[in-house]
């Protein structure tokens, strides 16, 4: 409360001064800072979680196919990696997606799905899938297996590695991956 005195007269005036409101905005601001930066790695968690889940969907889904087919599907047609992949980047996903769908109702992307393959070591969050056998990737005696590629945004990269490779194995890549060899 601020006492003015005006030719003999005291009125009193209230309200808050500049400087009080300044520090009321600056306090307000950090808190705003502090809440945005929490909440961004809330929904980064939040996606990773659902990358993980789905990848172990998808590869239950894989694991019940070689099992009725005893073989992995095979993957292709990809333009954003090569025509030996199959990726939610372009539209080659839709042929993995008809490949297992006898086994998983709905085969999901990324949660963000953005530009920029994760198996090329790309900054972009996609599902990529590829389906070798006898092959140089793992050499001439690892018989079959798949790899998952997939991209983590709040935990580090992750590889599982199921079974080995004899040659030089195929990833591990930029981004996190899960292989199986047969």
């Amino acid at each position: 409360m601020i006492n003015i005195s005006i030719t003999g007269k005291t009125t009193k005036r209230t309200g808050f001064t500049i400087v009080e409101l300044l520090i009321v905005i600056v306090v307000i601001g950090i808190l705003a800072a502090i809440t945005i930066v929490a909440f961004n790695g809330i929904q980064h968690r939040g996606r990773d979680a659902q990358r993980k889940s789905d990848i172990a969907n998808i590869t239950k889904a894989l694991e019940l196919y070689y099992i009725d087919n005893g073989q992995f599907p095979a993957a292709g047609g990809s333009t954003a990696i090569n025509s030996s992949w199959s990726t939610t980047a372009d539209a080659s996903w839709q042929n993995f997606r008809t490949a297992i769908a006898t086994y998983m109702k709905s085969v999901p992307t990324d949660p963000s799905n953005t530009s920029g393959v994760s198996a090329s070591g790309g900054s972009g969050y996609t599902y990529d899938y590829f389906q070798f056998q006898n092959s140089a990737y793992c050499g001439s005696t690892a018989g079959q297996g798949y790899l998952l590629i997939y991209r983590l945004a709040a935990s580090s990269q992750q590889n599982n590695l199921i079974g080995n490779c004899t040659g030089t194995p195929v990833g591990p890549y930029a981004a996190s991956n899960y292989r199986v060899v047969k």
